[in-house]
């Protein structure tokens, strides 16, 4: 096996370039496992513990291993904000030690979305209709701006509002890529240019299965791949690999054809027989619509939101005919050339046969394995209606499309085991083959954290709970003047605990209910000592080391609810399978989401704090054990007074 002591061990690399360099054991053992991997050309699934270092842990083996062996590695991880991470700090410090003490280069790239890009054509076609705001021209100024200095630029470096970035940015189906003779300035041509050159190539997972539903398309292959954040790999999965269409999206799309005044894709067709065919058909399409979506709409029940549909649907046949003649219609012009065919109808002509693919992929049923529903919008007059389908299961995806193509795959997180097992984790993704280890952190949980569990406390369906919860917020917020993160598995509780605790408490509160999740982050690290409170994005994913974070409190063990048409075929698939849903499917789940709850605390070996666990199921029910027992090893208290004391001992202690 490589040694890796030269990047990771004392006196080594990282300690000269980082001055917060701490030597961890299982961070070497780690790199050096995933360099085995990659030399076997394996799969694997490592579970690295908080404080483990383990994006270093990864990048340095599998850049030495591309680098040996002439290959192109891929790193996706879970979203934008991390991309830019692991490029603007973590890979640029890994080149400058390759490069300092090895005298070794490779290169790397970002790969985003590409509705990210700007389009100079479009963009150019926007200007010159000139249907823009006086206000809108410093934004115009500054994407010229960008325009003129070559250089690779997406939305997050144009900054502008999403209408006009709308009207400019990368439309797939009408970009002609190197036939563009605007190509020689094109940030996304010059960005694919960048990827194919990169040694490794930095993506997200939501573009990774974007990527796999378009035929792997649009990324360059690599050998390799590693995913980081792997714990989310499922649910982004079954939201790409699946489709939504809506009544107001094709009211859109029928705009794009035809507006008042002789606007609209049609009009770049000059045949005035075939406009007036196409215009007929806009008129009956929009008919047609609005009697099949006012007919799903008056189905529905008063307080109805979501209807599963298990069969295919006996109405919308006639719209989905309409629509399949116009795509007929449309194809007859798919030969045509210009300028504005090519910006404005074509794309139209593509998007509005997608949209009728998904029709009839959803009216007969033809994906399989895949559940479908009818969701309503309360939002609007009306409200809009949703027509939704997802695979239920995303394993056959990794076993087709993952496995066979890259020599290696390798799952990285703190979170994919349950008590020390990865089954769950493995199942979901198809995994048969490969090394499995977890690296428990290096941080010393029993110095550093202070769990409080109890099993005198009502259960959630107790009318009791809301208040005896909010008590016990109250006394958890003064015992650690503030500075809490109250975490929920619902807005109705939030919002009434919330109501409850905003009388008792003088601590500021920000609410995920009130605001969005990044404007109450903000607000809570301007203000030392006030209270967050938030729902799933908050149960992972945010960082808030040393001070900013002094307790955590989980009000409620996070069970899913089968009450959502994923989780309902997924409960239902399980029990077909001879296996208990409950044990199989929603326990697991809880389990590693409360472990990415619990890790919100501690995140660095300076830190201390407490973590309460408000639910006293994990006590007093059979399954709690398995809760417990995948638990940071950490002093144990059940009582108020207990919990005061020993939160006293280790603010001495530290």
């Amino acid at each position: 096996m490589k040694d890796f002591s030269d990047f990771f061990g004392i006196n080594g690399f990282l300690e000269h370039e980082l001055s917060s360099f701490e030597y961890r054991e299982s961070q070497q053992q780690m790199a050096e496992l995933i360099f085995q991997s990659l030399e076997k050309n394996s799969n694997a699934i490592v579970e690295a513990g908080t404080g483990t270092g383990k994006t270093m842990a990864y990048l340095i083996p599998a850049i030495v291993h591309a680098k040996e062996n002439d290959e192109k590695i891929a790193i996706s991880t879970e979203t934008k904000a991390l991309q830019r991470q692991l490029v603007e700090k973590d890979l640029p410090l890994v080149q400058n030690i390759f490069h300092k003490y090895l005298g070794v280069e490779f290169k790397y790239s970002i790969a985003l979305g590409s509705s990210n890009y700007p389009c100079r054509r479009r963009f150019d076609h926007f200007v010159k209709k000139g249907e823009y705001e006086k206000s809108d021209m410093e934004y115009i100024e500054k994407i010229i701006s960008l325009f003129k200095s070559r250089k690779i630029f997406t939305s997050h470096e144009a900054d502008a509002p999403f209408r006009i970035w709308a009207e400019i940015c990368r439309d797939s189906e009408m970009c002609e890529q190197q036939r563009c003779f605007l190509s020689y300035n094109c940030p996304f041509m010059a960005a694919k240019r960048e990827w194919m050159q990169s040694d490794v190539l930095v993506i997200n997972h939501y573009l990774f299965f974007s990527n796999i539903a378009s035929g792997k398309t649009f990324l360059p292959m690599t050998e390799t791949v590693i995913f980081d954040e792997a714990h989310s790999l499922e649910s982004v999965a079954i939201g790409q690999l699946g489709f939504s269409i809506d009544y107001e999206m094709l009211v859109s799309l029928l705009q794009r054809f035809h507006q008042k005044k002789g606007r609209g894709a049609i009009y770049v067709i000059e045949d005035e027989d075939f406009r007036d065919k196409a215009i007929a058909f806009v008129d009956k399409i929009s008919r047609e619509a609005n009697k099949f979506f006012e007919k799903l709409r008056n189905d529905f029940g008063e307080k109805e939101i979501t209807r599963r549909i298990k069969s295919e649907v006996p109405t919308g046949y006639d719209l989905l005919k309409t629509l399949e003649d116009f795509v007929d219609l449309l194809d007859e012009c798919k030969e045509q050339s210009g300028e504005d065919f090519k910006i404005v109808f074509e794309p139209a002509r593509l998007r509005i046969t997608a949209y009728k693919n998904s029709l009839h992929a959803f009216l007969h049923q033809t994906l399989e394995e895949y559940v479908y529903w009818i969701e309503k919008n309360e939002s609007g007059l009306l409200g809009n209606i949703f027509l939704n389908a997802r695979p239920v299961k995303v394993d056959r995806a990794f076993i087709n499309d993952v496995y066979p193509f890259y020599k290696s795959s390798v799952f990285v997180s703190a979170t994919l085991s349950v008590k020390d097992d990865f089954s769950f984790f493995k199942e979901s993704i198809g995994f048969n083959d490969g090394l499995e280890k977890i690296f428990p952190s290096p941080f010393d949980y029993s110095r550093q954290m202070i769990m409080f569990l109890s099993g005198q406390l009502p259960e959630p369906d107790d009318s009791e709970y809301t208040d005896v919860t909010a008590k016990y917020c109250e006394e958890m917020i003064k015992i650690t003047e503030g500075n809490c993160l109250i975490l929920f598995t619902s807005y109705s509780t939030l919002k009434n605990i919330k109501s409850l605790l905003a009388k008792r408490i003088d601590n500021l509160i920000f609410s995920q209910d009130e605001m969005t999740a990044s404007k109450a982050l903000a607000l809570y690290l301007a203000n030392p000592g006030s209270v967050l409170m938030g729902t799933h994005s908050f149960w992972q994913g945010i960082d808030l080391p040393g001070d900013l974070l002094r307790c955590v409190i989980i009000t409620r063990l996070p069970f899913s609810v089968p009450d959502t048409p994923v989780m309902e075929a997924r409960v239902e698939m399980c029990k077909n399978s001879g296996h208990n849903p409950f044990v199989h499917i929603q326990i697991p789940e809880a389990v590693l989401k409360m472990r990415q709850g619990v890790g919100r605390l501690i995140r660095s070996a300076a830190d201390i704090g407490i973590v309460a666990i408000l639910d006293s199921r994990i006590k007093t029910k059979q399954y709690g054990s398995i809760f417990e027992k995948s638990l940071p090893n950490c002093v144990k208290v059940s009582t108020i007074g207990e919990l005061k004391g020993k939160y006293r001992e280790i603010l001495l202690k530290s």
